[in-house]
């Protein structure tokens, strides 16, 4: 009885293309997990604007109103025939502060002036 049970785990397997893919009868859901994880609802233009001028632009891909994932905006117009693109334009320090959104240390509201 032991033996049969190690053996319910070896289902026949359909082989095809000289035995390099096999079909499987599994249940794959959990490949949706992968599948959604590209997935958004919408997509925004802006810039990261940490101490800096922020004129490189992202674009930003939102999904449930968090931010899941950034790319770098390349439609800038062109410079003309004699120069050559500039793009990405995205710079170093906007793609490092990518966390900042999310982090507490962020100021959301604007502070009260007092006294210098």
């Amino acid at each position: 009885m032991k033996q049969r049970s190690a053996l319910k785990y070896f289902k026949p397997i359909e082989r095809y293309s000289g035995n390099w893919a096999a079909l499987e009868e599994k249940n794959r859901e959990w490949e949706n997990m992968y599948r959604q994880r590209w997935s958004h609802d919408k997509v925004v233009r802006t810039t990261h604007g940490v101490n800096c001028t922020g004129s490189c632009s992202w674009k930003v891909f939102v999904k449930n109103g968090i931010i899941t994932w950034e790319n770098q905006q390349i439609d800038y117009p062109s410079c003309g025939p004699e120069m050559p693109e500039f793009e990405p334009r995205g710079c170093p320090r906007g793609a490092s502060f990518s966390w900042y959104e999310y982090s507490p240390l962020r100021v959301k509201y604007p502070y009260m002036r007092g006294k210098l």
